[in-house]
């Protein structure tokens, strides 16, 4: 998905951003837990609730936004009702979070709220580089999720998550940011749908 196919195709983009070719970069606003992208990805109907559906996403970000400013994406699955994903940190939380974990909440039309961060403290990194992609894996159907960087040569976390998605409800991609100073620029996001029999 690149800035000019999600800018065409999100059901909901926020509108403190920017937009070129090569990158969307949204802005510092107003609103805590911020919706920055909402797009459909399965229409109501197509899955059953029982489904076995593995969900991968590649985000590439501006190195430059993560390594100097506040910039805490969150990337994840909704269902409408639930949303379950992945916050990624920028450089300045390497000190006491790790570079990716596991949060789930409750989406609304333009924030996400009832967070619950899970196990965001350890493990950390020694590697202070920001990254600038990262690789989320969701197996929707056993509530487990992993988050890839390639920090100390490749980091990886393994999370929980409480709820269980209602696939049949459909799904769509959904990505927050936390503070509302917050800066986060993307240049691509890749998302692979992939069903297990």
């Amino acid at each position: 998905m690149t800035p000019l196919w999600v800018e065409t195709h999100a059901s909901f983009i926020n509108c403190q951003r920017t937009a070129s070719v090569d990158q969307i970069t949204f802005n510092a606003g107003s609103v805590m837990e911020a919706a920055l992208l909402k797009i459909p990805l399965v229409a109501p109907g197509v899955l059953e609730d029982s489904t076995r559906i593995t969900m991968e996403i590649t985000a590439v970000h501006d190195v430059t936004i993560g390594n100097t400013f506040d910039s805490d994406a969150r990337y994840g699955i909704s269902d409408g009702s639930r949303f379950v994903g992945f916050e990624v940190c920028d450089k300045g939380n390497y000190l006491d979070h790790s570079p990716c974990y596991g949060v789930e909440g409750i989406p609304g039309a333009s924030f996400l709220s009832s967070i619950r961060h899970i196990e965001y403290k350890s493990p950390r990194t020694n590697d202070s580089r920001y990254p600038g992609q990262i690789v989320l894996t969701l197996k929707l159907y056993e509530r487990l999720g992993l988050c890839q960087t390639a920090h100390n040569g490749g980091f990886a976390k393994v999370t929980g998550y409480s709820h269980r998605l209602m696939l049949s409800k459909g799904l769509s991609l959904e990505v927050y940011k936390g503070d509302s100073e917050e800066r986060v620029g993307i240049k691509y996001i890749k998302v692979v749908v992939m069903e297990t029999p």
